[in-house]
């Protein structure tokens, strides 16, 4: 869809997010959200096939979502030290199935909606190195 930034972004006709992609297989792709947009280890869990939300999914892409959840999921908790880790999917910004995974570290004292709605950002380097350490526990 040439006027969807996440279908343009795999086409690699957007900048490319920090450190790259860290995951990808047949229906999915993930990699660190911009700085900008949260703590250090937040996530986009994107579909490489253009639908806005569960409704639409293949049984395919439904079947195999799950497990890049708890993938994920595991690396963060290993090397973003998330003592939680929130999962979001609104499709607002971006009419294209995405997933915004936000850790929540432990001496974080917000919780929940008070968490989510602070204005946190992280270093590009840390998000870069982050993400390398992903990519391995990915594998």
């Amino acid at each position: 869809m040439e006027n969807c930034f996440i279908c343009r972004k795999h086409l690699g006709q957007e900048a490319i997010p920090p450190g790259g992609y860290i995951y990808e297989d047949e229906y999915w792709m993930a990699c660190h959200a911009p700085v900008d947009k949260g703590p250090l280890g937040t996530l986009f869990i994107e579909s490489k096939r253009h639908f806005l939300d569960y409704s639409e999914m293949t049984p395919e892409e439904s079947a195999s979502l799950g497990n890049v959840y708890k993938r994920i999921y595991h690396a963060l908790k290993v090397h973003a030290d998330a003592e939680r880790i929130y999962q979001l999917s609104t499709m607002e910004g971006q009419p294209h199935f995405h997933c915004w995974i936000v850790p929540r570290g432990k001496g974080i004292s917000e919780r929940g909606l008070k968490f989510l709605a602070r204005d946190d950002r992280c270093d590009e380097n840390d998000a870069i190195i982050l993400v390398g350490k992903l990519r391995e526990a990915m594998k």
